[in-house]
């Protein structure tokens, strides 16, 4: 089906559609031109025709603090679950009189609550580095634990150390 396209207003008139008014400055554009601008605009990108060929325009790339918060409210969830795993290990330990394992656990914890804000994570630029300094953060706290208490990383579907 052919398709016509005014710059002036923005949209595309189909030809088989008699309007009383079309712009004047409509002209053809192939239907592949016109599901490609259709396309362009979806994903929040432009398009332009220029001299009749189509020109896109990607969209922005969205803005890391934003990408990077909605990766650390994932960190949260995954802390969570650990944080309430550890407790569950924790009072265990309490009840059999393992002081290490409690002393371990409650540093822990310390360090799991302050994850998404500890300097390496702060201090990352970018999404690689962020997901590379979260990691290395969560390696880090599970490698402190004593063997039982690194089933709550295992548990909580976190990668730890075997």
């Amino acid at each position: 089906m052919s398709v016509r396209y005014s710059p002036s207003t923005g949209f595309f008139y189909p030809v088989n559609i008699t309007y009383q008014d079309i712009p004047s400055d409509v002209f053809e554009v192939s239907e592949a031109d016109h599901l490609a601008a259709h396309a362009a605009r979806a994903s929040g990108g432009s398009f332009k025709f220029v001299k009749g060929t189509l020109r896109t325009t990607p969209p922005p790339a969205m803005p890391y603090a934003r990408v990077s918060a909605a990766y650390l409210d994932t960190v949260r969830a995954r802390r969570d679950a650990i944080l309430n795993r550890l407790a569950g290990i924790g009072f265990a330990a309490m009840a059999d009189g393992d002081a290490d394992t409690v002393r371990a656990i409650t540093a822990a914890r310390a360090c799991l609550l302050d994850i998404t804000i500890c300097q390496t994570v702060a201090a990352a630029q970018d999404m690689d580095a962020l997901q590379a300094a979260v990691s290395a953060e969560f390696q880090r706290i599970a490698d402190a634990l004593p063997q039982e208490a690194r089933r709550a990383f295992d548990d909580a579907a976190t990668a730890a150390p075997q």
